[in-house]
C-alpha cells in the first residue's frame, strides 16, 4: 500500500462495500468480469469518439458479490456522459435537420424544373 491512510479495509482496491471484500466458492466471476470488460472497454471507446475527456471517465469492469458483471463509474465520469450524451443529441439533431433541408431544396429544385 502507497500511503499511509491505505489499509487493508479502506485502499489498495477494497472500497469499503461488502461485494468488494466477499468470494463465494463456487461462483464464477471470471466469465462475468471478461463480459463486463468487454462492454467497458466498447463503452470507453464510444465515449472517447464522442469527445469526452478519457483523462476523467472510464467504465471499470466488476463482479459483484453474487457473481453479475457490472461496471463502475465514478461519479465525475458519469457527469462526462451526461454530457457527451447531450452533445451527440443535438448532433444529431443538427445532421437531421441539415439532411430535412437539403431534401427540400431538392424537391424545390425537381418541382421547379417540372415546371
Amino acid at each position: 500500500m502507497s500511503k499511509a491512510e491505505d489499509t487493508p479495509l479502506s485502499g489498495g482496491g477494497y472500497g469499503g462495500v461488502p461485494d468488494d471484500a466477499l468470494f463465494v466458492s463456487g461462483i464464477d466471476l471470471v466469465s462475468p468480469w471478461r463480459d463486463a470488460s468487454a462492454v467497458a472497454d466498447e463503452l470507453n471507446a464510444r465515449l472517447e469518439a464522442l469527445g469526452a475527456d478519457v483523462r476523467v471517465v472510464r467504465a471499470v469492469p466488476h463482479v459483484n458479490g453474487r457473481g453479475e458483471p457490472e461496471l463502475r463509474l465514478r461519479l465525475e465520469g458519469a457527469r462526462v456522459v451526461v454530457r457527451a450524451l447531450r452533445r451527440a443529441g443535438r448532433m444529431r439533431a443538427d445532421g437531421v435537420a441539415a439532411l430535412e433541408r437539403m431534401v427540400d431544396e431538392r424537391e424545390g429544385e425537381l418541382g421547379h424544373e417540372a415546371a
